[in-house]
């Protein structure tokens, strides 16, 4: 089913006897040396929102609190307590004496200008929608700032030791064009940027007497990476095999076959990321195809999937890590289910097809460009397998997002990581909240995901989202096909922890080291 790579196959043998040297080198200097497969144009989530922006971010900025998934508890950083004062208002009392990497103070005034910048309708970015719950933040003294809501949100705190990263107000502010300052970042974590070029590169340096180390969120332990931008994966693959690189993520398929069981090498796939494929149906008939409004007929297109065969044949890592069983992880906050996904039935999905009285039924599956192409064709071929003539149709984003607006998605089959929360909130508001991505229009789902986006006592915030992801599967309105975990292959003396998974990066550069 898979076309092996013939490149791998061929320089693998002949590049044996230099990979130790080169890579022994860097493990002697303490340095990790990276690629990235996307331009390199600056460290700033906020502008440049992408996978491999959050590992630089999570390297040079701090949050107000660190989320450890393990323990489903939130631990100082930044501010050393927090309270919540009413649903709609928190209070942060912050270390004393902190510093960015400049030697300025990091204090109030930096906190509240950068929530009242994130926040500010003024200030336009590509993912906003994760600053719009909050009103504004205000100081109270020089280490305390209470921050408001608009409306009780559970998530909020999740937002905060996730999302917002703290900038210092006077060299950010002082800006004009704020979409520059990730040129030259100032930040207050583990690693500074001593290089940000996009011809060059970029360069961390490890921050000596890391002001702010825990056991949760330790110092770095490489001295140094550096990364530089190889959009090709043949390219970078060849310089992974003569020591040139020491780590790869986004591995493809094919290649990590090839690379996982050489002894060069090491192979670690995250087993708690967040990234999953999934199939969404147009139930709600917007797309004017109403054979798709019948619950039959949405149960035999999911019956007529083969989820299984699909995550261990065509997912990097995907025979490492478990099947994903709703459109939630229970690692996630919030998160419980009970209701079982369509098992692979095809003789089941045509008699479902048959008693909904559907014999000629045409599918269009929309998807990004962005995403690999090889699972929405994966599942057309399924659907054709049952007599649906299925079709795949992939866009560039800005495309994408105005037929989603328009409401023309037959069938949607695009990858999500939860919006890169560990928390629940995020996909039910993605996919069920009144608005363009909306494709169910349920009264039902929609009211539930309003009250678990304001109910704060964990045990009855996850029986309100467990009667939500339960009638998602039930219903048929969404199916998780596959999990697809970060995947990295790497120097064999390398160590990616586990620590970080649920990150967009599925790995964070204080929790890599040589052992």
């Amino acid at each position: 089913m898979l076309r092996r790579s013939l490149f791998t196959g061929a320089i693998l043998g002949t590049v044996m006897a230099v990979v130790a040297g080169p890579a022994l080198a860097q493990k002697k200097d303490n340095t990790v040396r990276i690629a990235f497969f996307d331009p390199i144009s600056m460290i700033d989530a906020v502008y440049d929102p992408k996978p491999e922006t959050g590992f630089t971010a999570n390297a040079i900025y701090d949050r107000l609190m660190t989320y450890e998934t393990a323990t489903g508890q939130f631990r100082p950083r930044i501010a050393e307590s927090w309270t919540r004062v009413n649903p709609t208002t928190y209070e942060f009392r912050l270390k004393k004496g902190l510093k960015f990497h400049d030697g300025s103070d990091l204090d109030a005034d930096d906190v509240v200008y950068t929530v009242n910048f994130v926040a500010d309708p003024k200030v336009r970015f590509r993912i906003k929608s994760r600053y719009l719950f909050i009103k504004g933040a205000e100081k109270i003294d020089q280490h305390t700032v209470r921050i408001t809501t608009k409306r009780p949100s559970v998530s909020a705190m999740m937002r905060f030791a996730r999302s917002l990263s703290i900038y210092p107000s006077d060299v950010h502010g002082a800006l004009a064009k704020k979409n520059t300052f990730g040129r030259k970042p100032v930040g207050s974590g583990p690693y500074r940027a001593a290089m940000v070029d996009p011809e060059k590169g970029i360069v961390l340096e490890r921050v000596n007497n890391y002001q702010l180390a825990a056991d949760y969120r330790p110092a770095g332990k490489v001295k140094r990476y550096v990364i530089k931008q190889i959009p090709s994966v043949q390219t970078q693959v060849a310089q992974l095999l003569t020591g040139n690189l020491d780590m790869m993520y986004r591995v493809p398929k094919d290649q990590v076959d090839n690379l996982r069981n050489d002894p060069n090498f090491g192979f670690t796939a995250q087993s708690k990321g967040l990234l999953i494929a999934y199939l969404l149906l147009d139930a709600a008939g917007r797309s004017e195809n109403p054979a798709l409004k019948d619950i039959r007929v949405r149960k035999a297109i999911m019956h007529a999937v083969n989820r299984r065969a699909i995550q261990t044949t065509l997912i990097a890592g995907g025979s490492d890590v478990p099947m994903v069983e709703s459109m939630c992880f229970r690692n996630q906050a919030g998160c419980d289910f009970s209701a079982r996904l369509p098992e692979f039935n095809p003789a089941k999905a045509k008699q479902l097809l048959a008693d909904a009285g559907v014999s000629d039924l045409s599918l269009e599956i929309t998807s990004v460009t962005s995403a690999p192409a090889a699972v929405p064709q994966a599942i057309a071929g399924y659907l054709r397998a049952v007599g649906i003539k299925a079709s795949v149709t992939r866009l560039p984003f800005p495309p994408y997002r105005k037929k989603q607006a328009q409401g023309k998605i037959q069938a949607l089959a695009n990858p999500w990581a939860s919006g890169g929360l560990p928390d629940v909130e995020s996909t039910a508001n993605f996919f069920f909240a009144p608005g363009a991505r909306n494709y169910s229009r349920d009264p039902v789902i929609t009211k539930l995901a309003k009250e678990g986006a304001s109910t704060f006592e964990p045990n009855a915030r996850k029986a309100i989202y467990k009667q939500l992801f339960d009638r998602v599967t039930e219903q048929a309105y969404i199916m998780p096909v596959a999990t697809t975990p970060p995947v990295f292959v790497h120097a064999k003396g390398l160590h990616i922890s586990e620590v970080g998974a649920d990150e967009t990066y599925g790995a964070l550069p204080n929790q890599i080291w040589w052992k």
